[in-house]
């Protein structure tokens, strides 16, 4: 019973997790011939206080992002996890609360078990 009652609270939890008003910002086939790209986001999409990722047709290694803010700040991210395909990462809070986001640059490398490319989904929260 402990382990039902366990369980229980721990999809709940990640639920709560992935909860709230989840937009795509923008996606990106990124290629495993670069290890960076960049994916720009309108400001007309709002303001958001989280962000996440999803991978699709390949896993990559994502190491590092970048977000650029429209008031010109910036907040970097170390992620240093491989990303499966078809799945979506953890959330990053956004430091400062409700941000314009104006572009994501992106460091990976290639993962193992991967195709010729992967496409990159970038989702951003708002409560």
């Amino acid at each position: 019973m402990n382990k039902f009652i366990a369980l229980v609270l721990l999809s709940l939890m990640s639920f709560n997790v992935m909860a709230g008003d989840w937009k795509k910002l923008g996606e990106r086939r990124v290629s495993f011939s670069s290890d960076r790209d960049v994916i720009h986001v309108s400001a007309l999409r709002g303001k958001f206080d989280a962000i996440a990722f999803s991978v699709g047709k390949a896993p990559i290694y994502l190491s590092k992002i970048k977000i650029y803010f429209g008031n010109g700040q910036t907040q970097s991210l170390h992620i240093n996890k491989r990303l499966e395909k078809g799945k979506r990462s953890v959330p990053y809070r956004l430091l400062g609360g409700d941000r314009v986001i104006n572009k994501v640059e992106m460091n990976y490398r290639t993962a193992i078990g991967g195709h010729k490319y992967a496409e990159m989904n970038i989702f951003g929260r708002r409560d």
